[in-house]
């Protein structure tokens, strides 16, 4: 996961967190890719034999399917069963005696084009045409008491940071966090879930899933793993996101919430940095490190109407977040940026075996204000952060799936991002001589245009193989020479092929 608080909205972030770059010593990328697909096939052969019971923690505590809960057995995408489960506070069925699950993935890329580069192919593009282990997750969670369950998620990424000899070792930390009290008041009138939760995302309480699905930071699919074009290397990073959708590693919150008569959702929270004794809540992030939100009171909030019919059911929603955060992070002091998120969301689903479609639209507005030390030329200390005293950034995701028998799917989603032209925030990054390096941005925006097809195969329901084609058609403010040293949107273009396994 990247994040970028200290400038934000750059397209290339400045605070990274578990990211997914490596150095390549080899040269096979493409053979590469083949074993991979070799040895995943003759793993799944043998292990569908083990039919249903190995399945995850909570379709073993509610003695239900995967798909129960999950739309087409996607996971995260939850089933109106599955919102209900959320919703309740992972409380319904019986405690699992061993309430742990495990999660891992494994994944190959191929970028469309390694030229032109710096020279150095290998650092250049550190992960095209390799296979490898990506990362592994375990779970811990599911009923507590009758009012009280938990979803917590521990992550581990196998190649997060590098040493000063170009070594690389894994990182782990705290991933989704959701602590949940819950109660549910029926009767002839009136179906009434009430509830509180202890979390570190904004967004990881939603039982929709649109605008913050938490496995991917660049499109609107639900690999959980880090960002599949930014495989590519410093070429290919994901467009720049409201602050909503990045601060998972660093914020800790305190939400409440109420759905009443299965159509009206609402939802508000407080969020502050997931430091001191909310330091469990971090992505392993030394406080010395971790950006800075400013106060205890950065606001978020979710409304929702929902309607279920037969076999579909439908949503729309509003939600936003307001947060500040300090420019000298890790320090609690001196000029900030105040980020506004609003954003408009919708999902429409029908399920009825064999057949599964679902769709899925969030647009975020964000605006960007800073305080005058960081955008007046004339202060020395801070001078270059901004071009403008204020900013604007749009993020469009939209996802449409259709999966057959539970097993064979096709997705196709879109990316689109726009926003305000500032020459400091979105640099070209001139090296020492005072010439663009290859993966800057010569047009000083973040406009990006992405689409997504993939293509998936579930044959038991807790394996997954999957490929995904990245194409960009903008890539920071052009579809041409977009960094000023001749690399077009379309070089960026990535095949990411992976499996998904969960017991």
């Amino acid at each position: 996961m990247e994040i970028n608080l200290l400038k934000p909205g750059q397209t290339r972030a400045s605070f990274k967190v578990g990211g997914e770059s490596m150095r390549s010593h080899t040269k096979h990328g493409s053979t590469g890719i083949t074993m991979l697909v070799v040895c995943l096939l003759a793993l799944i052969a043998e292990l569908i034999p083990l039919e249903a019971q190995a399945i995850p923690i909570y379709a073993r505590q509610t003695g239900q399917n995967c798909v129960a809960c999950h739309a087409g057995g996607q996971f995260p995408e939850l089933t109106s069963y599955g919102r209900l489960f959320k919703l309740t506070g992972y409380t319904m069925g019986n405690r699992a005696e061993i309430p742990l699950a495990v999660m891992a993935t494994a994944s190959g890329t191929s970028v469309n084009s390694k030229t032109p580069g710096t020279g150095d192919t290998y650092a250049d593009f550190p992960q095209n045409g390799l296979v490898h282990f990506t990362t592994a997750s375990v779970f811990a969670g599911g009923k507590i008491t009758d009012n009280i369950g938990l979803f917590g998620q521990w992550t581990y990424e196998a190649y997060a940071q590098q040493d000063p000899n170009g070594h690389w070792a894994g990182h782990s930390g705290s991933d989704n966090f959701d602590l949940r009290y819950a109660d549910r008041f029926i009767d002839t009138n009136k179906d009434l879930i009430v509830g509180a939760s202890l979390n570190n995302n904004p967004g990881v309480t939603d039982v929709w899933n649109t605008f913050n699905s938490g496995f991917s930071s660049i499109g609107p699919g639900y690999v959980p793993t880090s960002n599949a074009a930014g495989n590519g290397g410093p070429f290919v990073g994901a467009p720049a996101a409201p602050i909503i959708m990045q601060l998972g590693p660093v914020a800790a919150g305190m939400n409440a919430y109420l759905f009443w008569n299965n159509t009206v959702y609402a939802e508000v929270g407080a969020y502050q940095t997931a430091n001191r004794i909310f330091s469990f809540l971090s992505q392993g992030i030394p406080d010395s490190d971790m950006p800075k939100l400013k106060g205890q009171l950065n606001p978020y909030w979710r409304l929702a109407l929902n309607h279920d019919w037969g076999a579909n059911s439908a949503m729309v929603g509003l939600f936003g977040m307001n947060a500040e955060i300090y420019a000298n992070s890790p320090d609690t002091f001196g000029p900030t940026t105040r980020y506004r998120d609003v954003g408009a969301d919708a999902q429409y689903q029908y399920i009825l075996d064999p057949h599964t479609i679902s769709a899925q639209f969030s647009y975020i507005k964000e605006n960007q204000r800073y305080s005058d030390a960081l955008w007046d030329s004339n202060n020395p200390n801070y001078a270059g952060n901004f071009s403008n005293s204020s900013n604007t950034l749009n993020y469009l995701r939209l996802k449409g799936t259709y999966v057959y028998q539970a097993k064979y799917g096709v997705s196709l989603g879109y990316v689109g991002v726009t926003g305000s032209p500032d020459t400091l925030a979105y640099t070209s990054s001139p090296d020492g001589n005072g010439n663009p390096v290859p993966f800057g941005d010569a047009n000083s925006t973040p406009n990006t245009h992405i689409w997504i097809p993939e293509i998936f195969w579930t044959p038991i329901q807790n394996i997954r193989v999957g490929l995904q084609y990245y194409k960009f058609t903008e890539y920071n403010g052009s579809s041409a020479n977009y960094d000023g040293n001749g690399r077009n949107a379309s070089d960026n273009n990535t095949a990411f092929l992976y499996v998904w396994g969960a017991y």
